[in-house]
């Protein structure tokens, strides 16, 4: 069975629903404050794992975006989607990235009006180096979960984080 949006209370333990307005009310409340409980628990895992490196979270997740996308020329439009992030924040995480070494922006050959942005040899090897942090932690939280409940969880997150951009 997929996950519906109008049922998506329902598949959070202890949430009730209401119908309203010939939409799905959650009456209990906790659905954002655990999101972001679970995000910010995260975050503060990998940062505290990431103490003695160069890089924050925010940085390597840019980096690790950079990198995977090697030649593919990634601009900061494209990048700031694949993040889910806004242009201008970007900006600032780029500078600094850029000011430690990390990455580089050229301007692009197919047009001159837009940098392209690529990781420098120090970038790829911060990024490998922070990436096995990344998994390790990643592995040890998914352990909380089942196989099913794991594929699960991503599919209810994929599905939401697509949705909350048409609910506007």
């Amino acid at each position: 069975m997929g996950l519906e949006w109008k049922n998506f209370c329902f598949l959070i333990d202890g949430m009730t629903i209401a119908t309203k307005g010939g939409g799905v009310e959650c009456k209990d409340q906790r659905f954002p404050v655990s999101l972001r409980g679970c995000w910010f628990g995260l975050n503060r895992n990998f940062r505290n794992l990431l103490a003695d490196k160069s890089i924050t979270p925010v940085q390597y997740t840019t980096l690790r975006n950079i990198c995977e996308f090697k030649g593919s020329n990634l601009n900061q439009k494209k990048l700031s989607s694949l993040l889910s992030s806004n242009e201008n924040n970007l900006t600032a995480i780029l500078s600094k990235l850029e000011a430690q070494g990390l990455i580089y922006r050229r301007l692009s050959s197919l047009d001159g009006r837009i940098k392209e942005i690529e990781a420098t040899p120090l970038g790829f090897k911060v990024f490998q180096e922070t990436q096995e942090i990344a998994l390790g932690l990643q592995s040890k939280v998914l352990r909380l979960f089942s196989e099913d409940e794991a594929t699960r969880l991503f599919d209810y997150l994929r599905k939401c984080s697509e949705q909350l951009d048409r609910i506007q």
